[in-house]
């Protein structure tokens, strides 16, 4: 008796699913499950060298300084920059951005440590000391096409 109530425990357990195992897999890798991330950076003081642009697909990617998740150098046009990425996975992500004014691949920075190039990060997060936190510049990207901007300073 004891069984018996266990295996009807666990046939009900497994119906009261939605979906079925095989339609979950299928949906993991549905187009309906990407879409297409429109970055506008503004802010830029001159279009003198590149921006340094950095997706971050998790905090220890973000809060890594030689890892990203997706990676680009790009020039700047007209004070701004339009970076578009298409197929991209749901999910939360984090941006961060500098401008490269001297291109020497790094974010220039004086004695103390403070930045002397312009930078800037997903929700426009900013930190007293330091980068924002990845709490402040995450966001959630869940819709077929999003657009956010940014402003360096």
């Amino acid at each position: 008796m004891h069984n018996h109530l266990i295996k009807i425990i666990i046939v009900l357990f497994i119906t009261s699913f939605p979906c079925n195992l095989s339609q979950s897999i299928e949906n993991v890798n549905s187009p309906s499950n990407m879409g297409s991330l429109l970055v506008k950076i503004i802010g830029f003081e001159s279009n003198k060298g590149e921006c340094w642009f950095a997706l971050d697909s998790s905090e220890t990617i973000y809060e890594s300084e030689n890892l990203v998740f997706i990676g680009k150098v790009l020039p700047i046009i007209n004070k701004e920059i339009l970076v578009r990425i298409d197929s991209l996975n749901y999910g939360i992500y984090a941006i961060r951005v500098f401008h490269d004014e001297n291109s020497n691949g790094k974010l220039d920075s004086n004695i103390l440590g403070i930045p002397t190039e312009d930078y800037g990060y997903s929700n426009n997060a900013s930190s007293w000391f330091g980068p924002p936190s990845w709490e402040k510049a995450k966001f959630i990207f869940n819709i077929e096409e999003l657009t956010i901007e940014i402003s360096v300073e």
